[in-house]
């Protein structure tokens, strides 16, 4: 169960304590997109968004984003937020495109972390990879078929970790 385990856990990525990663090492911040930046439809990022990455990279942090998603849509958001490397197609929950961010920025994996709003990609992705981990609660309750199948066993995941003190709902923030 240690691998659906997050280091952190936030109710929002704006809720997300900058000066709590600078003072845990984080030198790199890998954000996945869809739901946890922005709804999985919406096309472009709002304002919020762009504001809280700027604002993470004012603080020495480097930004990149590491999804799932598609070329055309990771790199469209990529080229909006200003990043320094877009991964795309991550086929998270492996690590290898966690492990390649970690060599791409010179980094080593306690120097980074995944912001993500899935326990079976996210989480046990950078679990995996032994980088930080940062769960957010989905933007919106509209997600992919595909999501809203998993959805159905992260509950099952969540209702495992309570019993072991983790209280799904009970933010870090």
């Amino acid at each position: 169960m240690s691998l659906f385990k997050p280091d952190y856990y936030v109710s929002s990525y704006r809720k997300i304590d900058i000066d709590r990663l600078k003072q845990a090492g984080i030198r790199l911040l890998l954000c996945d997109i869809d739901n946890t930046l922005m709804a999985y439809n919406e096309k472009v990022p709002n304002q919020e968004v762009i504001a809280f990455i700027e604002k993470v990279k004012a603080s020495g942090i480097t930004v990149a984003l590491c999804s799932n998603a598609t070329k055309k849509r990771a790199y469209r958001f990529g080229e909006d937020l200003h990043v320094s490397q877009v991964y795309y197609l991550s086929c998270k929950p492996m690590p290898f495109r966690f492990w390649k961010a970690v060599k791409d920025h010179h980094c080593q994996k306690n120097e980074v972390a995944i912001l993500g709003d899935q326990l079976f990609t996210d989480v046990l992705g950078g679990n995996l990879a032994g980088i930080y981990v940062i769960l957010t609660a989905p933007i919106s309750k509209v997600d992919r078929s595909t999501t809203k199948f998993t959805r159905k066993f992260e509950n099952f995941v969540f209702r495992r970790l309570e019993k072991k003190g983790f209280q799904k709902g009970v933010y870090d923030d």
